[in-house]
């Protein structure tokens, strides 16, 4: 054990030596910081690198050349006023209906659609470039570098004193400690983006605006999900855009001391140019339509239960239901031959332990099923997988995970949700069409609540159009104000 603790100590003198040897002055700020001899060429040759593969996980780049060009101006004007100008700043429009926007080192930035269709105007936007800069001119992603690199260092320690076990935790407590970035450098980067606003001459206000707007996003997605709208007022790391009140007072109180007389907002400009944005789901991806989820190109759709709310993802499509009532739908990896009892029984559930397995028909199509009851973190549950064969070597999947005490209830609902699945006909795939933003003026008489009803959405629709507008739920509409709605 004494030895152990040697190398331990030797360890964090040589990861001390390593920090000592590793600041930087921080361009940002003046101040040195740890960057874990992380130098520009480096950040530069990951950012690169790993540039490709973050543009393929978010669905490709999105917009048409003169969307890109406008979001690539407003970056260029706001890099040209930050303290690191030798790099070669990339602004990224990613095909994700997620709010989201992040940096990689070297200058590479990147927004979603989805973000481009909760801002306001060019401030509001420009507010969300700002920060990302923030990040990069501060250093922030040598400095989590030099984080990641003391935790590897640490865990090794214990590993060495404790043995895998205490390693294992370690390691998996590292890794979550480290994910995303920490209060004080989400303020910094809020603090630097405000002082990059009005160098360009933005009303440095737009920033507690969209925060604001994004805390707004994160308590309808809560309540989307089942989930308390308070806990987003409780910062997390493993957050990718935290917005908890306590950070929009204070981008407002920095706001106050930075004001630009005459500063830009440009709302007409920006609404003009997102006119016609692609909203929500990509077609590439199906729909999602109250509770129906429906897919043009492979030409099917089901439908959930009452009291199930949809999700849609790139890989697969989640249903939350009452009492933590899970549905999800996929398809197979990997193209399989054969019968769906046997995909079921020795492929997909061979450890599983299935009973009442029976071979069905769904529509014309061979499929199979099976249940089981399951011990997982969240308690017991009864599962039930239904496989079903589309194509030669095609097969979709149903998992339905539910809390013992609801599946009597739920069953009838359930069993329709599978028999639900069927094939689309051609006027069916002609009638679907992806959701838009539509920018409209107000008239006289026109109220959010009027207005609301025209949104493309079964519930929360006037929460929706507040949210996106960035009003208050029953405040007054002036005539002649743009306002986005959510339509075919």
């Amino acid at each position: 054990m004494t030895r152990c603790i040697r190398l331990v100590a030797a360890i964090a003198i040589t990861a001390l030596s390593g920090a000592l040897g590793g600041c930087t002055t921080n361009p940002a700020t003046g101040e040195r910081t740890f960057t874990g001899l992380m130098r520009p060429a480096d950040e530069v040759r990951m950012g690169r690198e790993q540039h490709p593969e973050i543009v393929k996980a978010f669905g490709g780049e999105y917009g048409t050349p003169n969307l890109r060009k406008y979001v690539d101006s407003i970056g260029q004007l706001l890099a040209s006023t930050t303290e690191r100008r030798e790099l070669r700043y990339t602004f990224t429009v990613l095909n994700s209906d997620v709010v989201n926007a992040f940096a990689l080192p070297g200058g590479y930035i990147y927004i979603s659609r989805g973000l481009l269709a909760l801002a306001g105007n060019e401030a509001e936007l420009a507010a969300v470039l700002a920060h990302e800069l923030g990040h990069v001119t501060a250093l922030h992603h040598a400095q989590r570098r030099s984080r990641d690199l003391l935790a590897s260092v640490l865990v090794t320690g214990l590993g060495l004193a404790g043995g895998s076990v205490a390693a294992n935790t370690g390691a998996a407590l590292a890794q979550g400690v480290l994910r995303g970035f920490s209060r004080e450098q989400e303020h910094q980067s809020d603090d630097l983006g405000i002082r990059y606003m009005a160098r360009a001459g933005y009303d440095p206000r737009a920033m507690a605006d969209f925060l604001r707007k994004l805390r707004a996003e994160s308590k309808l997605q809560a309540r989307l999900r089942g989930d308390s709208p308070d806990r987003i007022d409780q910062f997390s790391y493993m957050a990718t855009h935290p917005a908890p009140i306590e950070r929009v007072r204070r981008a407002e109180a920095r706001a106050e001391s930075a004001r630009v007389r005459g500063g830009m907002l440009a709302t007409d400009i920006y609404l003009g140019k997102i006119d016609g944005l692609l909203y929500g789901d990509d077609p590439e991806q199906g729909y999602v339509r109250g509770r129906v989820f429906a897919h043009p190109r492979l030409r099917f759709r089901f439908e959930v239960p009452p009291g199930f709310r949809l999700f849609n993802a790139a890989s697969s499509v989640v249903a939350l239901g009452p009492r933590q009532a899970r549905i999800m739908f996929d398809q197979a990896r990997k193209p399989v031959a054969g019968s769906m009892r046997n995909y079921l029984t020795r492929i997909w559930a061979r450890n599983l332990g299935l009973g009442n397995v029976e071979t069905i028909t769904v529509n014309s199509r061979e499929a199979a099923t099976g249940a089981a009851r399951i011990r997982t973190s969240a308690g017991t549950r009864d599962v039930r997988l239904v496989a079903i064969r589309a194509a030669s070597r095609r097969i979709y999947r149903f998992l339905f995970l539910i809390p013992p005490s609801e599946s009597a209830r739920l069953a009838a609902g359930l069993r329709r949700t599978t028999y639900s699945f069927r094939t689309l006909s051609a006027a069916e795939v002609r009638a679907l069409r992806p959701l838009r933003v539509h920018i409209e003026r107000v008239r006289p008489g026109d109220t959010a609540r009027s207005l609301a009803r025209r949104m493309a959405f079964e519930d929360f629709r006037l929460e929706r159009f507040a949210m996106l507008n960035g009003l208050a739920r029953n405040a007054p509409l002036v005539p002649g104000r743009m306002v986005k709605i959510i339509a075919e």
